[in-house]
């Protein structure tokens, strides 16, 4: 398959992309991916352990501080694994823009990475 799809008149037109492609723009355009919601998310994961850590410091509990560092090591391998499989996603994602950059006048991608 070619990054861009040929007009009746043998010109370019745009990328002719996956279904699978397209429901992953779709879905990208719709999400809220600011900064301020990535690092609210986080902190409500993290801050239930570490509150939990530091109940267990105060009153001299390994248990406690244990058991807060267990689930702190559990969160940070469901990152992992979260982030291994988002990987799909951003090989489509790279799918996506060659074929977008592939429709661009010669030269072009190079000025927009540049400036």
């Amino acid at each position: 398959m070619s990054a861009a799809a040929k007009a009746r008149d043998g010109t370019e037109s745009r990328p002719e992309f996956t279904e699978e492609e397209i429901r992953l723009v779709r879905l990208w355009s719709l999400s809220d991916a600011s900064a301020s919601r990535q690092l609210s998310a986080q902190v409500a994961y993290f801050a239930t352990p570490a509150v939990f850590g530091i109940y267990g410091l105060a009153i001299g509990s390994l248990v406690i501080v244990g058991v807060a560092f267990v689930c702190t090591l559990l969160l940070l391998a469901w990152g992992f694994v979260s982030t291994w499989r988002d990987q799909r996603n951003l090989i489509l994602m790279q799918s996506i823009c060659t074929k977008i950059l592939a429709t661009l006048p010669p030269g072009e991608a190079c000025k927009q990475l540049r400036s």
